[in-house]
C-alpha cells in the first residue's frame, strides 16, 4: 500500500508539468486602429507563454522529485494549489526517506484554449517519463514508466506576457 502511495505520488508531481493548445479569442477594437496587427499576434505571443510555463513547470517538477526541495525559482512557472501540491508531494517523499530520479520526461501538449479575456487558459496535455524510486538509499526493483494525461490551468501574471500553472487535474 505504501509502495503504491508513493508511486501515485511520483506520477502526480510529474503531472504537474504539462499543458497544450488551441485558442479562442474576442475582439472589440474599432474597425482601423492600430491594435489590428497586435490582436492578430497576442494569442499566438500567449499561447507561447502558455507553452513556456508549462515547460518551466516541468524543469521544476523534476528538481523537486529529485531534490525533495523546492527550488527558489518555482515561482516563476507555479503557482497557487500546484506548488502547494509539489510542497505537499515533496515534504511527504521526504518524511518517508523517498527519492525519485528522473530518468526521462516530457511533456505533449495537445491544446491550449485562451480564456477570451486573455487573463488565463486551460491546457490538454500528457506528461510521459521514466524514474526510478529509492527508499532510504537503495532503488527500488526497477525504473517505472509514466504516462498520465491532464488538465491544467494557468493564470497570467498581471498585465505581462506570462503565465502561471495554478492548478493540475488528472483526467482518467
Amino acid at each position: 500500500m505504501r509502495r503504491r502511495l508513493t508511486y501515485s505520488v511520483a506520477a502526480l508531481a510529474l503531472l504537474i508539468a504539462g499543458c497544450g493548445g488551441s485558442s479562442t479569442r474576442s475582439t472589440d477594437d474599432a474597425p482601423g486602429t492600430t491594435s489590428d496587427s497586435q490582436r492578430q499576434t497576442t494569442p499566438t505571443t500567449l499561447e507561447r507563454a502558455v507553452r513556456t510555463a508549462i515547460e518551466q513547470n516541468l524543469k521544476v517538477s523534476d528538481y523537486v522529485l529529485s531534490n525533495n526541495a523546492i527550488p527558489s525559482w518555482a515561482s516563476q512557472s507555479t503557482a497557487g494549489p500546484a506548488l502547494a501540491g509539489l510542497r505537499g508531494s515533496a515534504a511527504q517523499r521526504k518524511s518517508a526517506r523517498v527519492r525519485v530520479r528522473v530518468l526521462t520526461s516530457g511533456v505533449t501538449i495537445h491544446s491550449i484554449e485562451l480564456n477570451p479575456s486573455y487573463l488565463s487558459a486551460t491546457a490538454a496535455i500528457v506528461d510521459e517519463g521514466r524514474v526510478r524510486v529509492y527508499k532510504n538509499g537503495r532503488p527500488e526493483r526497477r525504473a517505472i514508466t509514466l504516462k498520465e494525461p491532464a488538465q491544467v490551468t494557468l493564470h497570467r501574471v498581471g498585465n505581462e506576457t506570462r503565465f502561471v500553472v495554478w492548478k493540475l487535474r488528472i483526467v482518467k
